[in-house]
């Protein structure tokens, strides 16, 4: 029988946490799940552990790979998938009890949406929160629809994605067919795969979303800070693509050029650049003045006065 989701989690020296990201799935009520793990050439024992895993829990598939990244383990997942609906989780993340079937009975109801995503929590290591990702953003902060489980269909959704990319990847559920259609992650991008692909998706039919916070997101120290400079070159890359292919609003172009501004920023300041900080913060309040650059734009200044 075809089960109802399909479940891609990549996996790359996750041991250490890969048990709690399986746990939550295992977790979920009224979903019949297929399991795909892609272990993308891991040393530190998760494939052992994975293949015991799989004696106990039939659903659990493991596929394994030598090392070429997440987005070549996400789309040999995606081939591979049974269901119709596949929903994607970081190793290291993990789900709320109803995630599943809540998107999935939203998603059955509303043929024509190609991607939905949820609300998510940050966490540190001790699994402490932090912020939830909407608040962070004034395009989708609603006090009102806090903790809501209901979906909806996100307005002009090319649009605010293009600007304002509040999907995590581990709150996503897409249609098979439909990212199949776009011949899935372009690994041709050495990052922000990701966004292009919610991008893609909401070229072909409809976006809905959730305030619900579904999915927790480790914030892990070993983050490295040289992949956000990758992921900003892939960004420009992508909007650059995205504008010239498709009519794209003067506004929404403002509003894109500060996100990339504001992205650059977070970068100067993780590595210690104030000026450059300064200068790409006051870009991204030029193009686009909201409370979020007008705090950036404040910091930097004090902080090159201090």
């Amino acid at each position: 029988m075809k089960p109802d989701v399909s479940v891609i989690i990549p996996n790359y020296n996750c041991k250490a946490y890969i048990w709690k990201a399986l746990a939550s799935v295992l977790k979920q009520s009224n979903v019949d799940i297929e399991i795909i793990v892609v272990d993308d050439g891991s040393s530190d024992g998760s494939v052992e552990w994975l293949e015991k895993a799989q004696q106990t829990y039939k659903q659990l598939v493991l596929i394994k790979q030598e090392q070429r990244g997440v987005v070549v383990a996400r789309n040999n997942a995606i081939t591979q998938a049974k269901a119709d609906h596949i929903a994607f989780l970081d190793a290291d993340d993990y789900w709320s009890e109803d995630k599943l079937s809540n998107q999935l009975a939203f998603m059955k109801s509303h043929p024509n949406c190609t991607l939905s995503f949820t609300n998510y929590m940050h966490v540190d290591e001790q699994y402490q929160k932090i912020i939830d990702c909407f608040s962070y953003w004034p395009e989708f902060y609603n006090k009102t629809l806090q903790g809501s489980n209901h979906y909806q269909l996100l307005n002009k959704s090319q649009d605010l994605l293009l600007y304002a990319n509040v999907v995590g990847t581990s709150t996503v559920m897409v249609d098979k067919a439909a990212i199949i259609d776009i011949a899935c992650f372009d690994r041709k991008l050495k990052s922000a795969s990701d966004w292009d692909c919610w991008l893609k998706l909401a070229s072909k039919g409809e976006v809905a979303y959730t305030y619900q916070c579904a999915m927790d997101y480790l914030m892990r120290s070993d983050s490295i800070t040289s992949n956000r400079i990758k992921r900003i070159d892939a960004m420009k890359l992508i909007l650059n693509r995205f504008i010239h292919n498709n009519k794209v609003s003067w506004l929404t172009q403002l509003k894109a050029g500060a996100r990339l501004n504001e992205c650059y920023g977070e970068y100067h300041r993780e590595m210690g650049q104030k000026i450059p900080a300064l200068i790409s913060a006051t870009k991204a309040f030029m193009l686009y003045p909201h409370k979020r650059n007008l705090r950036h734009l404040l910091h930097d200044l004090k902080n090159l006065t201090a």
